[in-house]
């Protein structure tokens, strides 16, 4: 026999969105192992709580203040372009709209 038949293929996988992870012979096709995923809440501290809630309330308030920012420099380009707009067509007449009943 071939020493490739005497080795066990056996593949280890790992969940990326949990961790949970699971080993499998690749000969049978059985799982061999299976570990849940541990859950960090369950080991966390209140002052632990406390620090993630401080730090997620930061990130909140810095990505609000950059909004704020982005949203007044939009606000000046905005203003810039229709002033633009409002000068280009400052010469021009106004034409009348045309109506539904207008095209009979």
């Amino acid at each position: 026999m071939s020493d490739q038949a005497d080795e066990k293929t056996v593949y280890n996988i790992e969940c990326p969105c949990c961790g949970a992870r699971i080993t499998i012979d690749a000969a049978n096709g059985a799982v061999v192992e299976s570990c849940e995923a541990t859950d960090q809440r369950k080991n966390a501290s209140l002052s632990d709580a406390a620090q993630l809630l401080k730090e997620e309330s930061e990130r909140i308030h810095d990505k609000y203040r950059q909004i704020v920012e982005a949203d007044k420099t939009r606000e000046a380009e905005m203003n810039k372009k229709f002033k633009e707009f409002f000068e280009k067509t400052k010469d021009e007449s106004p034409q009348k709209p045309l109506r539904d009943i207008d095209l009979d």
